[in-house]
C-alpha cells in the first residue's frame, strides 16, 4: 500500500514554504526585532498540534518529557546563538545575524519526525506501541521547539541590552 498518497497536498506546500524559510536563514541577514517571536511561535504551534493530533490524551510522564525537552532545546538554542557576533541597529530596530543552519535542521527534522510518527501509526509498527513512544514524541517536539525559543530569546535579550546601554549613554550626555 502506498502511504504517501494519503498525505494532503497542503502538507507538501507547508513543507516547501518552511524549507525555503530555513534555507533563507542559512545566509547572513538583517531581521526586525519584532520577527524574533515568529518562528518560535510557529514551531510551538505546529509541535503542539502535531503531538495532540497523534496522542490526544497526554499524561504526566508526557508532560515531564515535554518540560525536559523544552529545557534541553532552550539550552541548545541559547548556546548556539551565544557565540554569534550580532550587530544591533537601534534606529531601524534590526539585528544583523550570521547565517544559521539550525532552523533548516529543525524544520527538516520536524517533518521527518512527523512523517515517521504517522507512518508508524499507519503501518501499526511495533515501536509506536512501546511505552516510550508517546513521551519520546513529547520530548522531541519540545526539544525542536525549545531550540528556536532559546536562540531567539538570546537574540532578543541582546537587543534589549543594547537598548538599555544606549539609554544609559543618552542619560550621561
Amino acid at each position: 500500500m502506498n502511504y504517501l498518497q494519503h498525505i494532503p497536498t497542503y502538507v507538501y506546500v507547508v513543507f516547501i514554504v518552511l524549507m525555503w524559510m530555513g534555507v533563507a536563514r542559512c545566509y547572513p541577514r538583517s531581521i526586525r526585532v519584532e520577527r524574533l517571536t515568529l518562528m518560535p511561535t510557529l514551531i510551538v504551534i505546529l509541535a503542539v498540534r502535531a503531538y495532540l493530533q497523534l496522542f490526544p490524551q497526554p499524561g504526566l510522564i508526557d508532560l515531564a518529557a515535554c518540560i525536559l525537552g523544552t529545557a534541553v532545546g532552550i539550552r541548545i538554542g541559547w548556546q548556539h546563538a551565544r557565540g554569534w557576533v550580532v550587530q544591533v541597529n537601534l534606529e531601524t530596530r534590526r539585528l544583523a545575524v550570521p547565517g544559521d543552519i539550525l532552523m533548516l535542521g529543525i524544520i527538516f527534522g520536524a517533518f521527518v519526525f512527523e512523517f515517521a510518527l504517522h507512518f508508524g501509526i499507519a503501518t501499526h509498527a511495533a515501536w509506536i506501541e512501546l511505552p516510550v513512544a508517546q513521551p519520546g514524541a513529547a520530548f522531541i517536539w519540545a526539544w525542536l521547539a525549545g531550540m528556536t525559543v532559546g536562540r531567539n530569546v538570546n537574540l532578543g535579550l541582546r537587543y534589549r541590552a543594547a537598548v538599555q546601554s544606549a539609554a544609559k549613554l543618552s542619560e550621561v550626555h
